[in-house]
C-alpha cells in the first residue's frame, strides 16, 4: 500500500480501537469474575483435575462487553468419555447453586454446560476434556482447545492481540465472523491466527486483497503452500492448517460466500481505507417496514417470505434443515421457469423464515429440453411424457418443448409448494401450515427481514 494509505489505515485502526477494545476496568473485572470461578470450582472438582481458562478472554483477544469465560475441566487422558462427561456436568450443576443461577446442558462432540451465574452477571461454559500434551494423545476435538490457547498464548504479540480485535470487529460488521452453522464465518482462532500469519492486520488485508484460489495458508511456518493434494484432502480451496493440529483445517466452516465477501472488503480497504467498513449501517425497527417497500419499488424485485414452524432444536440442527428447504424451493422454482435470484433464512421464536428474492414476472409459456435427437426413441417418449405441448424446437441436436406454464405467476407456484403438492414435507420442517407473504412483510418480523436483507445485499 502507498504511504499515505497506510497512514490513513493506521489512524483508523486507531479510532476503532478506542471503541471496541476492553477498557482497564472492564478487563479487572473480569478477572476478578474467573478467579472467583476457578476458586469455587477449585472446591468441587476431585484431586487430580485441572482447570483452564481458554477463549479469546484467556487470549487476550476479546471485544468490549465481551466477557464470557470459557472454562475447561481436563481429567487424565485415560478417563473415559462417559465418566469424564458425568462428573463435568455434576460439577457445573453443583457450581450453578445461587438462587437465580441457571444452567442448559450444550452439546458438541459431546456434552457441555452453560452456566448462567447470577451473583457475577455472567455467563460461563464448563467444558470436559482430557489432558493432552500432544494432538496424538486426542480423545475428542475439544482436547485440542487448551493447545490452541497455548499457542496463541506463546506467539502473539500485544499489537497483534489488538489487531486480531480489529479483525474480528471488521468481520462482524459484514457478518460474517462466528463459526456457527447459519452463519459460515470466521471463528476468533481462525482471525488470531491470519494475524498470526501476515504479522499484522494491515499486511492481511494486503495479501487477502490479492488472494485467488486456492488459498493455502501454514501459520506454523508462516507459509502459503501451492498443493493440490491438500485442497483434495480437506475439499476446499482457502485452507488454514491448524498449528497444533497438521490434519486439521481452521478455516473449514468458513463457506465460500463468506470467503469471497472478505476478499472484496478487503479490496475496497486497501483501495480506499474508510473507517465505514468497520461499521455496518444500522436503522430503526420502526422504519423497517417502509424500508423494504422502498426496496421492492427502487429494485423492481419481488420477494416471497415463507414462515414455518420448527422444532425448539438447537441452530446446529435446525439451520442446516431450514437451508435445505429452501434449496429445494428454489430449485422448483427454477425448474418453472422462475429463477431465484438468492434466498435468506432464519430463525426467531421457533418460527423458520425463508426471504426468497426473485425478479417480477409471469411465464405463460415454458421451453422444457429434451433428449438428444440421435438417443434412439428417447425423444420420442419425450414427446409422449408432455401431451399438452404445443410444439417442438430443436436446438442444436436436442429436442425442446414448448407446453403452457402450470404456474403463470411466482405466487401461485410458492402456494402450490406450500399445499405440499411439488416438494415433501420434512419431519421438522413442515410446509402445510406455513403462512406466505408477497411484496408485503408484516411489521413484526421486518426488522428481522431487513437486517437480514443487508446483510446479503450491503443496502
Amino acid at each position: 500500500m502507498e504511504i499515505r494509505k497506510v497512514r490513513k489505515a493506521e489512524s483508523i485502526f486507531s479510532r476503532v480501537l478506542e471503541e471496541i477494545k476492553p477498557s482497564a476496568v472492564e478487563t479487572d473485572a473480569t478477572i476478578a469474575s474467573i478467579n472467583i470461578v476457578i476458586s469455587k470450582l477449585a472446591k468441587i472438582v476431585d484431586k487430580g483435575v485441572e482447570l483452564k481458562v481458554v477463549g479469546s478472554v484467556a487470549r487476550g483477544t476479546n471485544l468490549k462487553g465481551d466477557g464470557d469465560i470459557d472454562v475447561f475441566v481436563l481429567f487424565h487422558k485415560n478417563t473415559s468419555k462417559e465418566e469424564l462427561v458425568r462428573k463435568g456436568l455434576a460439577y457445573g450443576k453443583k457450581l450453578a447453586g445461587g438462587k437465580r443461577d441457571r444452567y442448559e446442558i450444550k452439546y458438541a462432540e459431546h456434552p457441555y454446560i452453560r452456566l448462567y451465574l447470577d451473583e457475577l452477571g455472567m455467563k460461563m461454559d464448563l467444558v470436559p476434556a482430557l489432558r493432552i500434551d500432544e494432538i496424538g494423545e486426542m480423545g475428542t476435538a475439544v482436547d485440542r482447545t487448551p493447545l490452541h490457547t497455548n499457542f496463541i498464548n506463546s506467539h502473539l504479540t500485544e499489537k497483534q492481540r489488538d489487531d486480531t480485535r480489529l479483525l474480528k470487529y471488521m468481520l462482524k460488521a459484514h457478518n460474517i465472523y462466528g463459526a456457527e452453522v447459519k452463519t459460515g464465518g470466521f471463528p476468533g482462532y481462525l482471525c488470531e491466527l491470519l494475524v498470526y500469519q501476515y504479522g499484522s492486520l494491515l499486511r492481511f488485508l494486503d495479501n487477502a486483497s490479492l488472494f485467488e484460489k486456492p488459498v493455502i495458508l501454514d501459520p506454523k511456518t508462516k507459509n502459503k503452500i501451492n498443493d493440490p493434494k491438500l485442497v483434495k484432502k480437506f475439499n476446499s480451496e482457502f485452507i488454514v492448517i491448524d498449528p497444533v493440529d497438521a490434519n486439521r483445517n481452521v478455516a473449514a466452516g468458513v463457506s465460500p460466500e463468506s470467503f469471497a465477501r472478505f476478499v472484496m472488503v478487503s479490496r475496497e480497504f486497501v483501495k480506499r481505507p474508510d473507517i465505514s467498513l468497520f461499521f455496518g449501517k444500522g436503522f430503526s425497527s420502526l422504519s423497517a417496514a417502509s424500508l423494504i417497500r422502498k426496496f421492492i419499488k427502487n429494485s423492481g424485485l419481488s420477494l416471497y417470505l415463507i414462515k414455518a414452524r420448527v422444532p425448539g432444536k438447537s441452530e446446529d440442527v435446525v439451520w442446516p434443515q431450514l437451508r435445505k428447504k429452501a434449496g429445494i424451493i428454489s430449485d422448483t422454482l427454477s425448474r418453472y421457469d422462475y429463477p431465484v435470484f438468492f434466498s435468506i433464512q432464519w430463525v426467531s421464536d421457533n418460527n423458520g423464515f425463508m426471504l426468497f428474492v426473485l425478479p417480477f414476472s409471469e411465464v405463460e409459456t415454458r421451453m422444457l429440453k429434451g433428449p438428444d435427437v440421435f438417443i434412439r426413441n428417447a425423444a420420442e417418449n419425450f414427446v409422449k411424457e408432455h401431451p399438452k405441448a404445443i410444439g417442438t424446437v430443436i436446438k442444436g441436436s436436442n429436442l425442446h418443448l414448448l407446453e403452457k406454464n402450470r404456474y403463470r405467476s411466482a405466487e401461485s407456484l410458492f402456494r402450490a409448494i406450500i399445499g405440499g403438492k411439488l416438494i415433501k414435507n420434512q419431519k421438522d420442517i413442515d410446509l402445510r401450515s406455513a403462512k406466505l407473504f408477497v411484496n408485503a412483510v408484516p411489521r413484526e418480523y421486518s426488522e428481522d427481514a431487513y437486517a437480514e436483507l443487508m446483510k446479503r445485499l450491503r443496502i
